[in-house]
């Protein structure tokens, strides 16, 4: 079955790279991708969907990736869909508040798609516990 991920976003050109970075990401059944260019659409696609994992731009208007994970950290449709913070400005405390939000690490943006589609590889066969993933530092 393929995974199911939801992807979110405000920047048009961020989501063309990652669904890019996907179609480089090694993955035995593929991937199909759901998108919403901000909190509120994706809150309601929510209500239809139960995604394996979501993609969340930290830096959106009006709901940051913080805030939208607080949102729906006790949803119990979502409880085992894997979520991660995607941000340019990644760092300790950042990673750990996403954590306590329910999310299971935090994807550093690149501007290599080869990285991303490394760390989207990763993510796929990662079991859906909590762990930190830095993607292009050393």
């Amino acid at each position: 079955m393929k995974t199911h991920i939801l992807l979110i976003d405000d920047d048009k050109d961020e989501l063309t790279f990652l669904m890019d970075a996907l179609k480089l990401a090694q993955h035995d059944d593929g991937f199909k991708c759901t998108y919403a260019s901000n909190a509120k659409q994706a809150i309601e696609m929510l209500r239809h969907l139960v995604p394996d994992i979501i993609l969340v731009d930290f830096q959106m208007p009006g709901t940051n990736g913080l805030h939208f994970l607080s949102m729906i950290n006790n949803q119990p449709s979502l409880q085992r869909t894997r979520k991660y913070l995607y941000s340019a400005f990644v760092n300790e405390i950042m990673s750990k508040s996403a954590v306590k939000l329910g999310a299971s690490g935090c994807i550093k943006k690149t501007f290599k798609i080869t990285e991303l589609a490394d760390e989207l590889e990763k993510i796929v066969s990662t079991t859906p516990e909590p762990a930190y993933v830095f993607s292009g530092q050393q």
